[in-house]
Parts: structure tokens; C-alpha cells; sequence
């Protein structure tokens, strides 16, 4: 195996460690030395790839938006590159395990904002894309922000749709978009 193989190979156990640690024991067991032991790695081996907790937290964060970003492609994929079905599909796309990082992740992150950064310029190229997707740009933010709140509302448990009724979600937004 190449360095450069092995390298990210070490960085993708680091990140799952850290995921494992905080979905485990939550977010404030979040060490270095926690996430080391996890990764079965010394502390001067996960620093060698991550130098900081604050890399290590936005290094989690770009992951998690790439593995969104990815669901996405796939939903592109299915819907012969029509942006808005794709995203509203994308948005319906159920993982458990997103939703607690996603918590956990927003709870490390209240202490240093700036680890939002990339959040926040991912959520503005998406309402760029989905404004020029939509009929109108106050339709494709409606949709946008429900699907926000359904986010939201998934993330902290504030009455969450059952299934059926995402499901009747999913076709109405599906149908504004036609």
C-alpha cells in the first residue's frame, strides 16, 4: 500500500474513532487522548494528521458534508441532473448516525463559531443552486427551509415526522418543484 494510501486510510479511522467517541460517550469526551485510544494510534501519530481538536472537529465537519454531498450526487444522478428533486430527495435520505454527529458536532462547534465556516458556505451554495433551480427564488427557499426545519426537528427530537407522513412530505415538496 502507498504512503499516501495509508496516510488516509489512518484519517478516515481517526475521524470514524472520533465519530465513535462521540456518539459513545458524547461530545464532551471528546479528547485527543480519547480519540487516540479509539484509533489505536499514539497521541503524536493523530496529531501528525490532525494538529489541533479544532482540526480534528473540522475535519469531522468537512467529512460529514462530503458524505452529504454524496448522497446528493447520487439523488443528481437519479434525477438526470435536475437539482431541486435531487436535493429534496437527498434531504429525505434517513441516517441515523448523521443526525447524532450532526447534534454533536453543532454542540462542539458553539464554543469556537468560526468552525461553522464551512457550514455556513455550503449552506449558501446550496441556496444559490436551488434558487436557480426553482421556479421562483421564494419557492426554492420555502423548500429549503423546510427541509432545514425537518433537519432540525430530527436533530433535537422536536416532534419529528413519522414515516408515512415524510412520506407525504417528500411527494408534496416534490410536486411544488413540477
Amino acid at each position: 500500500m502507498k504512503q499516501k494510501d495509508i496516510s488516509s486510510a489512518t484519517k478516515i479511522a481517526i475521524l470514524d474513532a472520533a465519530s465513535k467517541v462521540i456518539l459513545g460517550k458524547g461530545v464532551e469526551a471528546l479528547t485527543i487522548d480519547a480519540v487516540a485510544q479509539e484509533a489505536g494510534i499514539s497521541k503524536g501519530g493523530l496529531f501528525y494528521h490532525f494538529p489541533s481538536k479544532k482540526n480534528l472537529i473540522e475535519g469531522m465537519i468537512n467529512r460529514l458534508i462530503s458524505e452529504i454531498d454524496s448522497v446528493l450526487e447520487k439523488e443528481l444522478v437519479k434525477s438526470a441532473g435536475d437539482f431541486l428533486p435531487a436535493y429534496i430527495r437527498a434531504s429525505f435520505v434517513a441516517n441515523p448516525e448523521w443526525t447524532k454527529l450532526s447534534c454533536a458536532l453543532i454542540a462542539a462547534v458553539a464554543n469556537d463559531p468560526d468552525l461553522l465556516i464551512p457550514l455556513q458556505k455550503r449552506f449558501v451554495e446550496m441556496q444559490n443552486k436551488i434558487t436557480e433551480a426553482s421556479t421562483s427564488p421564494e419557492i426554492g427557499t420555502i423548500i429549503r427551509l423546510a427541509l432545514d426545519g425537518m433537519w432540525i426537528s430530527d436533530l433535537f427530537g422536536f416532534a419529528p415526522p413519522t414515516p408515512e407522513l415524510r412520506e407525504k412530505m417528500l411527494i408534496a415538496l416534490l410536486e411544488i418543484t413540477q
